[in-house]
């Protein structure tokens, strides 16, 4: 508009300088939105629609593989239309200024050029930056995936023109780079941890784009990858076994007694066992065999898995092996606890009751606002209880933060106060912690 008003004037206009200007800010939004597409561009959208037979999805993924390459080049054409604009674009405005300066005030040469020159500049820098930067930028950005496929056919074919002064600036910039510690990467890391998943489904589900109990779900799932076999197992001496030479009818009282239907048969201790017997096949037996069928004739193999196995792989394997429980060993090949399938499952789903669940439960809030809890409730189970997070330590329980706090193995009745609140011991097993009442200090 200016140089339109200029020119009726008679005021000397550079139409080519101007037209090389309008096409060197076309060119830096260009490479603006091509870098920013590129970036925010998901890869496993742009796979997926190369995988249907997408030309320009293939284009643009193979500049995904190059990333830093394909950013180097962007870099390239923006530093090369910024600096054209620079040269070309500020001395035909200002040139206009000068000449509208000249015609409706009496001043100096000296000072319509500097005025010339602050306005040009100005007027030139908005248009950069507004035209040729943030305004692509936006659009690059709302629709990345869409953007990507459009620019990347132009852009891949500018980056392979320049493919040899681009490399060598990218390597010069790599050398650089290196020297400062860091290792230079060709393709934007897409791998994410557990933790990284977690927060991208709180942040979605805290928009309403996941309901509550796909939440929950997923959650739970990505949380099963960090924990082991040790963290789901039922403890050594809570194992429900019988020795080799007992009858079929010990074992059913055995089942009975405690409401499992796999009981453990062992060849004098824990550390050598043959298997486990199923409650189903005792009631397969004739009526009046119980005391007359050794239960070593009835017994199935068990599984057996390292303490630190991955709960999700071990969750995979018995259900390849269709097994519900598996003997848990430590380092040295004692047996420290049995994970069944259903202690799997309630790490994925929550807990859940079934007709062999019986007490209170792991853990259970009482009417006075205190909690009874199992001793062997994992820390992280604890705060799902109580919402209060006990502090770290060398202890994977409650009974371990107990007798951490204590330093000495307690006995029922024992109290201790701590930062949390009252730990008070209701029962024990042998020396072990079987259940206590927390009392949890008041908020602040």
């Amino acid at each position: 508009m200016i140089a339109l008003l200029a020119a009726e004037a008679g005021i000397n206009v550079d139409w080519a300088a101007l037209l090389v200007a309008v096409v060197l800010l076309a060119l830096n939004g260009f490479f603006v939105a091509a870098e920013f597409a590129l970036l925010a561009a998901r890869r496993s959208r742009i796979e997926q629609l190369a995988a249907d037979g997408n030309r320009r999805a293939k284009v643009a993924l193979s500049g995904v593989r190059e990333l830093t390459l394909m950013l180097a080049g962007a870099q390239l054409g923006i530093t090369a239309c910024s600096l054209g604009l620079g040269a070309v674009a500020e001395p035909a405005v200002a040139g206009i200024i000068e000449g509208i300066l000249g015609e409706a005030f009496s001043l100096s040469e000296t000072a319509r050029h500097v005025i010339g020159f602050t306005i040009g500049l100005s007027i030139v820098v908005f248009l950069h930056m507004v035209v040729g930067e943030m305004a692509p930028k936006s659009w690059a950005i709302s629709d990345p995936e869409r953007s990507a496929l459009r620019l990347a056919g132009p852009f891949r074919l500018f980056v392979n023109v320049f493919r040899p002064v681009i490399w060598l600036l990218n390597a010069v910039a790599n050398l650089v780079v290196k020297a400062v510690g860091v290792e230079p990467q060709d393709e934007r890391a897409m791998a994410h941890s557990s933790q990284d998943l977690i927060l991208l489904l709180d942040e979605s589900a805290g928009h309403g784009d996941i309901a509550e109990h796909d939440h929950v779900l997923l959650t739970r799932s990505l949380e099963l990858s960090g924990l082991t076999a040790a963290d789901a197992m039922t403890i050594r001496r809570d194992i429900v076994a019988v020795p080799a030479a007992a009858t079929a009818g010990i074992a059913a009282e055995a089942a009975h007694r405690t409401g499992r239907t796999r009981v453990v048969v062992h060849d004098g201790d824990l550390d050598h066992v043959h298997g486990f017997v199923h409650a189903k096949d005792l009631l397969r037996l004739e009526t009046g065999t119980w005391q007359s069928t050794e239960v070593l004739s009835l017994v199935r193999p068990v599984m057996v898995t390292p303490e630190h196995h991955g709960l999700e792989n071990l969750l995979l394997e018995m259900r390849t092996n269709r097994q519900h429980i598996a003997l848990v060993v430590d380092e040295h090949g004692t047996v420290v606890g049995l994970v069944t399938l259903e202690d799997v499952i309630e790490e994925l789903i929550g807990d859940f009751d079934d007709e062999s669940d019986a007490g209170f439960g792991d853990c259970q809030p009482l009417d006075d606002g205190s909690f009874r809890m199992n001793g062997t409730l994992r820390i992280d189970e604890f705060e799902d209880c109580t919402g209060v997070p006990l502090p770290d330590g060398e202890y994977d329980t409650v009974a371990g933060y107990v007798i951490a706090s204590l330093d000495e193995i307690p006995k029922a009745g024992d109290r201790v106060r701590t930062g949390v609140g009252e730990f008070e011991v209701l029962s024990m097993d042998g020396y072990g912690i079987d259940a206590v009442v927390v009392r949890l200090h008041p908020p602040g």
